[in-house]
Order: C-alpha cells, then sequence, then structure tokens
C-alpha cells in the first residue's frame, strides 16, 4: 500500500515538473538571446567549434563569427548576452562545455568592473532563463541572484504569469532555426560620431571589484581542470561611458592594466583593443555604434585582427573545403545578405 503511494506521487510529481516546464516555455520572454543560446546550447551539439565567444553586448556586437569563418575558415559562435555578469559568464562557459569538447574560450571582460554583488535581473534572465534546467543551473541561481529573488529563476512563470494576457501564437510555437546563421552575433548600424574622450595609456593599477576577481579566477581555474585554451580581450569602448556610475569602477583603464598582471602570472592571452585602435585602422567616430559597443563596421575589424591573432598563436584548421561545415558557407550568405540589408 505504502509503495503504491509513493509510486503515484511520484508520478504526480513528475507530472508536475513537466507541466511547470512547458508553461515556463510558453510564458518566458521570446528574446534574440533566448534563441541563440537554445540555438547554440542545445540545437547544434554536434558541431564542435573550434572557438566559443562568452560575455555581454559588448563581446554579442563584438567579434562576427562569420567573419571569423570567412576570412580564416575558424568555427565559433557567440554566447554572450546583453548585460552579462561575469559570475553568470562563468556558469554559461560550463554550460557551452557540456557539448563542446574544449573549444578555445574567449571572454570580454567589460563587466570585470561591475561593484554590485549581483547584476541587474534582467541582464541576469538574459542567460539564466534561457539554459535547461541541471545542477549548473541550480548552482548558477544561488550564486548569482539575491536570494528573496531565486524561486523566480528556479520556475519562471512566477515572475512571467500575468503575461497571460499578451500570449501570442509565437510564444507556443517559437523557431529559434532562423537566428542560427549569424552565431549569435548582432551589432548595430549607427555611427556614434564622436572620438573617445578618456581612453589615455596609463600604468597605474588598481584592484577589481571583490566578486568580479573572484569569478575570473574561477574561469581561469576552470581553464586549467578542464584543460581548454582561454583568452580575455576587452572589446573597444569609450572609459568614459562608465563615469558617474555608483555601481562600476572609477578607472577601468587602470582595472584592465591589473587583468593584465593577472592574465601574465597565468600565461594567458590579454587582448585589450582599447590598446590597438590605431594598430587595427579603429575609428571610433565610424566604428563605434555608441560610446560602449562596436557597430558592424567596427566589429569587423576587431574580428579580422582577432582571427589572425587566431591563426598565429594557435593549430586551427581551415574547415570552408570541408564538407562538414557545408553549411556554414550557406549561413554566411545569408549573413551578408541580413547586413547589406540592415545598411
Amino acid at each position: 500500500m505504502l509503495r503504491k503511494a509513493i509510486g503515484k506521487s511520484i508520478i504526480f510529481i513528475i507530472l508536475v515538473v513537466f507541466v511547470i516546464s512547458i508553461l515556463n516555455s510558453i510564458f518566458i520572454i521570446k528574446t534574440g538571446h533566448r534563441s541563440k543560446l537554445i540555438e547554440g546550447l542545445y540545437n547544434h551539439t554536434g558541431n564542435a567549434y573550434d572557438v566559443v565567444l562568452m560575455g555581454s553586448s559588448h563581446m554579442n556586437g563584438g567579434i562576427d563569427p562569420n567573419v571569423l569563418w570567412h576570412q580564416e575558415g575558424i568555427t565559433s559562435y557567440n554566447y554572450a548576452t546583453g548585460g552579462q555578469p561575469i559570475d553568470v559568464t562563468y556558469y554559461l562557459i560550463k554550460e557551452v562545455l557540456k557539448n563542446h569538447n574544449k573549444p578555445i574560450v574567449v571572454v570580454d571582460l567589460y563587466y570585470l568592473g561591475l561593484t554590485d554583488e549581483y547584476g541587474e535581473e534582467g541582464y541576469v534572465r538574459n542567460a539564466l532563463d534561457n539554459i535547461n534546467f541541471s545542477m549548473n543551473k541550480l548552482v548558477a541561481i544561488i550564486n548569482c541572484t539575491p536570494r528573496q529573488d531565486r524561486k523566480n529563476y528556479l520556475v519562471p512563470i512566477i515572475k512571467y504569469h500575468d503575461r497571460w494576457k499578451e500570449l501570442t501564437k509565437r510564444d507556443f510555437l517559437y523557431d529559434t532555426s532562423e537566428s542560427y546563421f549569424a552565431k549569435g552575433f548582432e551589432a548595430g548600424t549607427d555611427k556614434y560620431g564622436k572620438e573617445a574622450s578618456n581612453n589615455v595609456l596609463t600604468t597605474g593599477i588598481i584592484d577589481l571589484p571583490p566578486k568580479t576577481e573572484e569569478y575570473l579566477t574561477k574561469i581561469i581555474d576552470l581553464s586549467h581542470q578542464v584543460g581548454f585554451k582561454l583568452i580575455l580581450i576587452n572589446t573597444p569602448y569609450n572609459y568614459d561611458s562608465t563615469s558617474g556610475s555608483t555601481n562600476w569602477v572609477e578607472e577601468p583603464a587602470k582595472m584592465f592594466n591589473k587583468v593584465a598582471e593577472i592574465a601574465k602570472n597565468n600565461n594567458i592571452p590579454f587582448i585589450n583593443y582599447n590598446d590597438k585602435l590605431s594598430e587595427i585602422g579603429l575609428d571610433f567616430k565610424a566604428d563605434m555604434n555608441n560610446s560602449s559597443h562596436l557597430n558592424i563596421w567596427g566589429a569587423t575589424k576587431v574580428t579580422a585582427d582577432f582571427g589572425e591573432f587566431l591563426k598565429a598563436n594557435y593549430s586551427l584548421l581551415d574547415h570552408r573545403s570541408d564538407n562538414k561545415y557545408a553549411q556554414w558557407n550557406i549561413d554566411y550568405s545569408h549573413s551578408q545578405a541580413a547586413s547589406i540589408s540592415a545598411h
């Protein structure tokens, strides 16, 4: 009798979990970040990437996988999401590594400057709402979100239940396949029209905020434990764009000097593209979408330089003639057409 009751209880719990998971997928807001993560994490797991690109919006519009493919034959995917704090990046890297065997992991470090203990909820949700439930996600929720919000991340429908009034057919039949051709990349087509106001070279050093330094260390340690190659970068932006922020380091240039020191001590490459603007021919006025983000022309310049760096320093094959990757040539064509349309 007891065994029968336990069996029924287990079946009931499984059904409840199943129904909640379906409702979660319907009610979660459908953004480009959701689409790209579903495609890159779960729908294309058999195609191991040479390179995976991680970070916030600076990386999201900073390195274009289709340019890496067209110029160097390097396969890559851009997993960056808007406002992604470095602690969330750590757990997203772990999620990527479940399905891709030791790719080169490239992390943009803009969000090392965050001094708050947690990132803004909307930004954190850009990533955590869009990865499948697992022990990794559970630990990420515990470590990356305030205690009072954790139930809303565990069961997103608690957060989004009011959306029932605005649900559309798209929420029930969400098709992410169209987003795959861009391989997670998205950059604007505006031109900032101003020079960088405070990107002068300095030799000064300041410490990183405690939590971001902790998670940078975790990422470095993970690279040693798993055995993947790690590259740290800072894509171009105006250091003054965070001036006056109460939750950001006051002197980002000196923070990145500290990063260079940490990287050197751990024998990890760190490329600060703010120090290479002239070298790569980047015109801040024409190649930035705004003070903080590259536009598609600037991203092409950064990507071209980064592709040359990869080819010069890592044993990467040119996959462009490999039948296994024939779809990438088609995706590149679609990406080019979309870019021309955007102009």
